[in-house]
């Protein structure tokens, strides 16, 4: 088997996340979900739960090395996307979030743009639900960054 590789800080920032996500998962729930139908933090569950299995599978199909380069959109991840109908490039950070800042590019990862573009690949087309309707993007590159 071909095993790609992470960096060290990388891996150690993907564990971090799992380790949050199973000690805080409930309060983290009830920060962003209090107040809203069960079945909405029902399906937030459901997709962390989805998440975190990800993030496990890259860090079992992966080793500690010097690239930053990962397979699937993950939370510190760096993001090119290449619009299809007009053929335009944007890059945006999935972060969590306390770390958003929509001037530098970072979005939440529950955001309604950064919840579409977790966990997916390179150059799989992605139909992005916008309030200005739905666009066709395809995740050119994704790169952890480590800011």
């Amino acid at each position: 088997m071909n095993r790609n590789t992470l960096p060290n800080s990388m891996h150690r920032r993907l564990v971090e996340q799992l380790v949050y996500f199973d000690e805080q998962r409930i309060p983290f729930l009830d920060l962003h979900f209090a107040g809203k139908q069960p079945n909405e933090r029902q399906k937030a569950n459901q997709w962390l739960d989805q998440y975190v299995s990800t993030v496990e599978s890259l860090l079992k199909e992966t080793s500690a090395s010097d690239t930053s380069v990962l397979p699937k959109v993950v939370i510190g991840c760096e993001v090119n996307l290449q619009y299809v109908d007009d053929g335009l490039e944007e890059s945006l950070t999935i972060c969590f979030p306390e770390q958003t800042d929509p001037d530098l590019g970072r979005i939440s990862f529950l955001s309604p743009i950064g919840r579409q573009l977790l966990m997916n690949s390179i150059n799989e087309p992605i139909r992005l639900e916008m309030p200005m309707g739905a666009q066709e993007v395809v995740v050119r590159s994704i790169r952890f960054v480590d800011w």
